[in-house]
């Protein structure tokens, strides 16, 4: 897991029982919303790997016009590399 998906998915944690927007995320990993605009694709990368290490599925949802919140409880690290075992 890279340090940014680290990042996102600890935000989604600290606000887990509520939509997390787009802003937030990106203020979080330390950069301007008006100037990136790689979200989209970091969420999706850090989506597929949580899919595949878990048979398929999804860590979180994207909310139309709001953001994102998680789909799943969190009780332990999640491990995304499962094959480095």
């Amino acid at each position: 897991m890279t340090s940014i998906e680290s990042a996102l998915i600890k935000k989604m944690l600290h606000h887990e029982e509520r939509v997390v927007s787009k802003d937030e995320l990106i203020r979080n990993i330390g950069r301007e919303p008006e100037q990136y605009r790689g979200l989209e694709m970091c969420l999706s990368r850090l989506q597929e790997k949580f899919k595949r290490a878990n048979d398929g599925e999804r860590l979180f949802r994207a909310v139309r016009n709001r953001g994102y919140c998680l789909t799943q409880k969190i009780k332990k690290p999640i491990d995304l590399n499962p094959s480095r075992r």
